[in-house]
């Protein structure tokens, strides 16, 4: 469906021609689509953030903001864009698929699925929407639900490549394998079919292989999507260091608490991808005094551009403000429930901001998790992180990696007072009982039973560990990396990701 056309001011007769803003504005979303389309949205926000005052009015402007701040994970400044994209013509499944995506990504399922079936209502026939209601049901953990929706969705519409990559995906997930591998089988083989799909299928594809032990051909799928994407360079340690110096870090200052129940609530759960960040995430919400907002995006987007002398005291005061705004979760806003005494922010990569954390926020609480950096790698090759976290792509990014987050660890442990709970994959998963307590502990809650069966809570996850943390606690993944120990060979020895 083409999208209404909105008012942005066009020239009336054609033979008036083009304004010079227009021509600008015009130039500026040339270039900017195939920045998008590369991942490259931080270069896209700044110059459609340029242009943007030339057109207020103009909504693809709007849309394309909102894509791009969705892609560095500012929800915020995505969903308002992306509403006014719509409220200016926009309403085309492309920009409200991307709105119901940020609802989805800030905890508010059922606001995505209410979009979703607005979208349902008004084209039933647009795969897309049929594959993100499908989606958004297997993250809400209604897998069956999710197949039968795809089922009747193909039934009604016929194949289509996003439709069969998610169904292949819950087949898997029901060990229905030849069935699944079939499916995938019709997207690589064909080599007209567009990339975004093969490369998706690809991954799919590999972990359908990898669980039937054909470990060697589960590797050369995975690879094949891998490098179909470019790889991102990694920052080096010593450019981190250079910023964050010992004597940098000491002469950042504490806030002001705000409030002692406020500043108490958040619990940021750290460390890299893969490394049970959503096990962790997953029990300690399944207590009843505890919620979790998922991989928010708040820290990153209030701290991240900040060097040291940005970090007064009325600075980290204001970010411990908006961060505390920005992650209250849905379930504390009510008069039904009361509010949660913990909230956990599961992104990983918050491990770059412990040292802002610490001030800005001196009574919240972190957990380290690690992980067989050897796992973590296998693990972070094979998952399929979309536009995002393009060092996973090869083994040797990975591994460079690898070595700026332990040496940030490392940095923090040497310079930081703060206590950080190490909550290690393997231990937690040999002994759940006794870590599980400790972790509790140290976010200052008191032991639950129900946090020993997280995986029977209805808590949404929209994270890679979707299908992993609906299973007990388990540790058959311990170790999956000796599977692929020939190709992880030049990583471990050259690298040195196995000490």
């Amino acid at each position: 469906m083409a999208p209404k056309r909105p008012q942005t001011g066009r020239p009336g007769p054609a033979t008036s021609g083009p304004t010079p803003e227009q021509i600008k504005i015009h130039q500026i979303k040339t270039r900017v689509a195939p920045l998008l389309d590369a991942g490259q949205h931080e270069i896209a926000i700044g110059l459609l953030e340029d242009v943007l005052p030339l057109n207020r009015r103009d909504g693809m402007l709007h849309k394309m903001l909102g894509a791009a701040y969705a892609g560095v994970q500012n929800t915020q400044k995505a969903s308002v864009h992306l509403k006014r994209a719509a409220e200016l013509g926009y309403d085309d499944p492309d920009t409200l698929l991307s709105l119901a995506s940020i609802h989805k990504d800030t905890g508010d399922t059922r606001g995505s699925l209410r979009i979703v079936e607005r979208l349902l209502a008004r084209e039933p026939g647009e795969p897309r929407v049929n594959r993100f209601k499908a989606f958004l049901l297997r993250s809400m953990g209604e897998a069956e639900k999710a197949l039968a929706w795809i089922d009747s969705a193909r039934d009604r519409l016929g194949p289509h490549p996003d439709m069969t990559i998610l169904r292949a995906e819950l087949l898997t997930r029901f060990k229905r394998l030849d069935e699944a591998e079939a499916e995938l089988r019709t997207i690589v083989d064909d080599t007209g079919a567009h990339d975004q799909y093969r490369r998706d299928a690809f991954y799919a594809i590999g972990k359908v292989l990898d669980e039937v032990g054909r470990y060697d051909e589960a590797f050369d799928a995975i690879s094949k999507a891998n490098h179909m994407l470019d790889a991102s360079v990694v920052v080096s340690p010593e450019l981190f260091r250079k910023r964050w110096t010992p004597d940098a870090i000491a002469g950042i200052p504490v806030a002001e608490r705000e409030g002692t129940a406020a500043s108490e609530r958040p619990v940021f759960v750290v460390g890299m991808p893969r490394s049970g960040t959503t096990l962790t995430e997953q029990i300690i919400a399944a207590h009843p005094d505890a919620a979790t907002v998922g991989e928010s995006g708040a820290l990153n987007t209030l701290v991240r551009d900040l060097v040291p002398a940005d970090l007064t005291e009325d600075r980290l005061g204001q970010i411990a403000r908006a961060y505390l705004e920005e992650t209250e979760p849905a379930a504390g806003k009510g008069k039904k429930r009361p509010r949660p005494a913990r909230v956990v922010d599961k992104m990983p990569e918050n491990y770059y901001f412990v040292q802002i954390i610490a001030r800005a926020l001196p009574d919240a609480r972190v957990i380290h998790c690690t992980r067989d950096v050897r796992d973590i790698a296998l693990s972070c090759f094979f998952q399929n992180f979309g536009s995002r976290l393009g060092w996973t792509r090869r083994l040797e990014t990975i591994a460079d990696q690898i070595r700026l987050y332990r040496s940030v660890m490392d940095l923090w442990s040497e310079t930081l007072d703060t206590e950080i709970l190490e909550s290690n994959y393997e231990t937690l998963t040999s002994a759940p009982r006794p870590n599980v307590e400790a972790m509790l502990s140290h976010i200052g809650l008191p032991f639950d039973e129900a946090c020993m069966a997280h995986h029977k809570q209805k808590a949404t996850v929209h994270t890679a560990s979707v299908d992993q943390v609906r299973n007990p606690i388990y540790t058959s993944s311990q170790q999956r990396w000796k599977r692929y120990e020939t190709h992880l060979a030049p990583l471990i020895e050259a690298f040195g990701v196995g000490d």
